[in-house]
């Protein structure tokens, strides 16, 4: 059976995940983060149409005016009505969208047009802030209780700010828009993440357990792969349903399935190559620490036995002498 050395080749996931997140970090500071109508603010239409159309019908009339990524909805009482969330219109705007519906649809009757504020403000957002770092100590407390050491859980945090960096970054990269959808991606990316990542560091626990003597490194290596097809297939499943939402679920949640995707790939990716070499790495550096005093005394012995060993040789020369 091939063994894969993982924990061997660590140093390339490193660098993997520096590639993808530090080009974030920069379309982070030097572009932002594309937010949409949720954040910003927009213009709600609410119209009455001449005769039904579809959503992919109003997202079209809507698509040469630039706002074909519009919040588009129907009212469940009357077919006929749509309503329609976009970005900040001017008054010429709104007065030319109305004709563009006027003229595909029989005429439109404007029952709303009205500018709105954002959904979420600066004052939500800093809670939601303040409720991920609150989350992430929470886990840290539990993680150590459970796993009776803070190094899994700190390892666990390492990973999942690894996984938010990766889908805030590629989101800043895509230029995609940021809605209320995209709180629910962070939320859903921290869930899979701690999920996935927890399964190894319990595997990793039951293994000190069993092979006290066994190298820290090796027992990590073992104990990835014995739930590493575990993880993987878990991954590609949640994939495949994304990818068949992705195509067939209209393009309102494209950008949502997107985050997820991306999330679920870099929570798998974590869990492996970012939360088990952490544990390495820390364990390394505790073994330097304590064999740091014993190198010093080892070496610091070896004069006082060389001096030793200068006295006492000439001496027993000098008795072998005597007796001849």
């Amino acid at each position: 059976m091939r063994t894969w050395d993982i924990i061997g080749n660590r140093r390339w996931g490193y660098l993997l995940s520096l590639f993808v997140i530090i080009p974030g970090v920069v379309a982070l500071y030097v572009w932002g983060i594309n937010f949409g109508i949720d954040f910003t603010g927009g213009t709600l239409l609410n119209l009455r149409l001449g005769r039904e159309a579809s959503l992919d019908q109003a997202r079209a009339t809507l698509r040469p005016f630039g706002h074909e990524d519009a919040v588009i909805q129907k009212s469940p009482e009357s077919p006929r009505e749509i309503l329609v969330r976009t970005r900040p219109l001017s008054e010429e705007q709104v007065a030319a969208v109305e004709r563009a519906f006027a003229q595909q649809y029989g005429g439109t009757e404007v029952l709303r047009a009205e500018r709105v504020g954002p959904t979420i403000g600066r004052e939500l957002r800093q809670k939601a802030i303040q409720a991920v770092i609150l989350g992430l100590l929470l886990q840290v407390v539990y993680i150590s209780i459970r796993f009776r050491s803070i190094r899994f859980a700190i390892a666990a945090d390492i990973a999942l700010v690894h996984d938010l960096l990766v889908v805030i970054g590629i989101f800043a990269l895509t230029r995609k828009e940021v809605d209320s959808s995209f709180v629910a991606v962070l939320l859903t990316v921290v869930g899979y993440s701690v999920n996935d990542t927890v399964v190894i560091l319990d595997r990793i626990r039951e293994n000190v357990n069993l092979r006290l003597r066994e190298p820290f490194d090796r027992l990590v290596n073992r104990s990835m792969l014995e739930v590493l097809v575990r993880s993987l297939t878990t991954g590609f499943g949640a994939i495949v349903a994304l990818i068949v939402l992705y195509f067939f679920g209209g393009p309102t949640l494209r950008d949502f399935v997107f985050g997820l995707g991306i999330g679920v790939i870099t929570g798998t990716y974590s869990s492996i190559l970012v939360a088990s070499p952490v544990l390495v790495e820390w364990q390394r550096l505790i073994d330097r620490r304590q064999r740091r005093p014993t190198e010093v005394a080892e070496t610091a012995s070896v004069p006082e036995l060389a001096a030793v060993g200068g006295n006492t040789l000439p001496a027993r020369r000098r008795r072998s002498r005597r007796r001849r």
